[in-house]
């Protein structure tokens, strides 16, 4: 059987550009339900049923190593990173406030990419991601301490959580497929989101609400099986520092959907740090070959 073809880097960059907007998009719908912790329950619970079958299959065939790597991506990339955006923007820390400290991200990962994962930051790079970062801050309007501290310490704590999902990938290199590796991390997401649900009102869905299924189906494909495959795949195909960089570049994609759908201003502010926020990433992705660089390691 012919093996089907992987396709270019670039087109799974755009990908994982929107997708990883939608995770933007679900937090702001899962604001306006009743739970979002219950959200993120059922959202991890329903998507580790379906894979289920491929995941065990996986784990007895391969055994404990694929197990405890996909465990750690899953704590750190999914429940720490998207668990705590959310509960953030829950408590009434702006959408642009939690994207200006998430976008610490790619800085983060630049300053590790060299002594632990071997990975050379060119300055081309480096400029790129500083120029990026400004950019986004200008597109979120800075917008003050408007939230209680404790908001913005769980985005502090949902960038270090990606950033280290991130090193962890790089290091342990996992040969799990795409969509057992999900599996096995969502798994443990639902059972870390299990006790918070319930706590903060039950786990029982409300099976006749439209809105509250919309959005969990909304996570589930878009921002896990579209994002989160794309940013593995992305990451196994390329360095860890080309990844954080196409990251930057999901705030263009994210302040378009919020004024079409959602109403919000576009403002000059926001326009303009758009354009030197898509500076920033031009810059920092003209570097050539990442792929082949991550090759050579």
């Amino acid at each position: 059987m012919k093996k089907l073809s992987t396709p270019p880097l670039t087109i799974m960059d755009l990908g994982l550009v929107a997708m990883w907007s939608s995770g933007y998009v679900g937090a702001k719908l899962a604001s306006e339900t009743g739970s979002v912790l219950l959200i993120l329950f059922w959202r991890f619970l329903l998507i580790s049923l379906v894979l289920a079958p491929i995941s065990v299959r996986y784990v007895i065939r391969r055994g404990f190593r694929s197990l405890w790597i996909n465990a750690v991506l899953g704590v750190c990339a999914m429940f720490l990173q998207i668990g705590c955006a959310i509960v953030a923007i829950d408590m009434g820390m702006p959408a642009g406030n939690v994207s200006i400290i998430y976008a610490l991200q790619p800085l983060l990962t630049a300053a590790v990419a060299g002594p632990i994962l071997g990975e050379r930051v060119a300055i081309r790079e480096w400029v790129g991601l500083a120029v990026a970062f400004v950019g986004v801050s200008l597109a979120g309007g800075f917008g003050g301490l408007t939230a209680p501290g404790f908001a913005y310490f769980l985005t502090i704590l949902g960038t270090v959580g990606i950033v280290t999902a991130t090193v962890v990938a790089k290091v342990f290199v996992d040969d799990t497929p795409i969509l057992p590796g999900i599996g096995i991390q969502s798994t443990f997401c639902a059972m870390l989101f299990c006790p918070l649900a319930l706590i903060d009102g039950g786990l029982s869905p409300p099976l006749h609400d439209a809105k509250f299924w919309f959005v969990v189906g909304w996570f589930i494909l878009f921002s896990t099986l579209g994002a989160y495959a794309l940013y593995w795949l992305c990451l196994r195909r390329s360095s860890a520092v080309h990844v954080g960089s196409v990251l930057y570049l999901t705030p263009v994609v994210t302040i378009a959907v919020s004024g079409i759908f959602f109403g919000e201003p576009i403002t000059a502010a926001k326009i303009l740090g758009v354009a030197v926020c898509l500076t920033g990433g031009g810059i920092a992705l003209s570097r050539k070959n990442p792929a082949t660089l991550h090759q050579r390691r």
